[in-house]
């Protein structure tokens, strides 16, 4: 896959989730991992990693994605086709404020949503079912749950704790 042919996808995958990065990782998984062999399980991993724990968009990302394809060069470009599709939607907000009540704009809307959804869920699953095939894994993985979403813990922290809880459970085991 050429630099550009990379840059279109990323540029044509934001349009059609509307900059949820998230959404993205289903639609690029099999361009970037399956056949193409692009990338390995882990690279992609890492990269959303990088994004989530940096300040900025979610969907950065593919800066990182760019740069272990292309270098430098490949990390410009992937950022320029993230953001440059944003300000072409700015011109359609416009008309969007005019339908904002339409009963057919919110019924869209909505199918969206669960649509989103329904791609994050399945990248979860697909990434899940590679990943999670040890032990240790699944108790990361159910304390940075708990960390997380029970005792309500700085995502930060959460995932400090539990990269070090793998560690120590690795060396011991």
């Amino acid at each position: 896959m050429s630099l550009w042919k990379l840059a279109l996808l990323i540029a044509l995958f934001n349009l059609m989730t509307f900059g949820n990065g998230a959404v993205m990782i289903p639609l690029l998984q099999p361009h970037l991992l399956g056949g193409a062999g692009l990338l390995t399980q882990d690279q992609l991993l890492y990269a959303c990693t990088i994004a989530r724990v940096t300040p900025g968009q979610a969907n950065l990302y593919v800066a990182s994605i760019g740069y272990m394809l292309y270098g430098i060069p490949g990390a410009i470009i992937a950022t320029l086709a993230i953001i440059l599709p944003g300000y072409i939607m700015i011109p359609l907000l416009h008309g969007y404020e005019h339908l904002r009540h339409s009963r057919w704009i919110k019924s869209f809307t909505k199918g969206l949503t669960v649509t989103s959804v329904g791609l994050i869920l399945a990248a979860v699953v697909q990434i899940s079912s590679t990943e999670l095939n040890q032990p240790i894994a699944w108790v990361v993985l159910i304390v940075t749950l708990v960390m997380t979403q029970l005792l309500r813990w700085n995502i930060l922290v959460a995932l400090a704790t539990a990269s070090c809880l793998g560690l120590l459970l690795k060396w011991l085991l």
